[in-house]
């Protein structure tokens, strides 16, 4: 998924621009009119990655920080912590607010999560998380520093989640705080691991060394096998271009009002309504 798709549908959503604008194919003029910053992109994306491995308390708590430098650097953004307990730990979700022109008991939420964590065969290493979920947060950044100050009709929340990878406790914590304030959700658009292409055969070759010859195998014969199922549920577009609106079954009708407007976008747009979406 290119990352100016991103801030377009980020855009378009807040702003209710109309499908001709979204079916525009000229991507630098949508750049350049929303004024996105690659090098501010590039920035986070760096920043991000040297902190390595953010599952840590220590960590979050130094990545927390950060962004709230960062979103205090743009007016027009209320931007505090929302702090949550588990266990004798206190922990950080960023949330920069901003305020809309009607329904001020109702919230639309963008989010992503700032904390990584090591998979597989590396469940004790180094997990810089570039992908999942520096990209993220690199979109909702830019995006929170395009929309400061702007007016928007119902109030916006783009918030930064500590502890998704620890069973969601920084959303959970978030949207129960939400719930005994009486707020509403009016929608949510969960940022999370955009950009990624699927690796060649050389690089998912690199990625298995040091594994036995049997696990090393079956692995590589799953990824090429996946590649044209990927293709068939995309419609046989590139599965790397598209754009996938999904939600819960609670949320269908806020899925169709998305799904509408960008499906006639020049770009792969599926729709896929589940028992949730990550």
């Amino acid at each position: 998924m290119r990352i100016r798709s991103w801030f377009f549908v980020l855009v378009l959503i807040l702003f209710q621009i109309g499908p001709a604008v979204a079916s525009d194919p000229v991507r630098q003029r949508e750049k350049a009119s929303l004024g996105i910053s690659e090098e501010s992109i590039f920035k986070t994306l760096k920043d991000m990655a040297s902190w390595g491995n953010r599952t840590t308390w220590e960590k979050q708590n130094e990545v927390a920080d950060y962004l709230y430098r960062r979103l205090k650097e743009n007016k027009g953004l209320d931007v505090y912590f929302h702090q949550y307990k588990d266990g004798n730990q206190t922990y950080k979700n960023v949330v920069a607010r901003i305020p809309g022109k009607k329904d001020p008991g109702a919230v639309l939420i963008f989010c992503a999560h700032y904390d990584s964590h090591p998979a597989g065969l590396d469940a004790g290493g180094r997990a810089p998380g570039v992908d999942d979920n520096v990209t993220g947060v690199a979109v909702l950044l830019e995006g929170a520093r395009i929309l400061a100050g702007k007016p928007i009709n119902t109030p916006v929340e783009l918030v930064f989640f500590s502890n998704e990878e620890q069973g969601h406790k920084g959303s959970k914590a978030y949207v129960e705080d939400l719930a005994a304030r009486g707020r509403m959700i009016e929608g949510v658009i969960n940022i999370d691991a955009i950009g990624y292409t699927q690796p060649s055969l050389i690089a998912l070759w690199q990625e298995a060394q040091g594994w036995g010859s049997l696990e090393k195998w079956h692995y590589l014969a799953k990824q090429v096998l996946k590649k044209p199922v990927d293709y068939a549920q995309a419609g046989f577009k590139n599965p790397s271009e598209m754009l996938l609106v999904g939600g819960r079954p609670a949320y269908a009708s806020f899925v169709e009002r998305i799904y509408s407007r960008l499906k006639g976008a020049d770009m792969g747009v599926k729709k896929d309504i589940g028992p949730q979406c990550g």
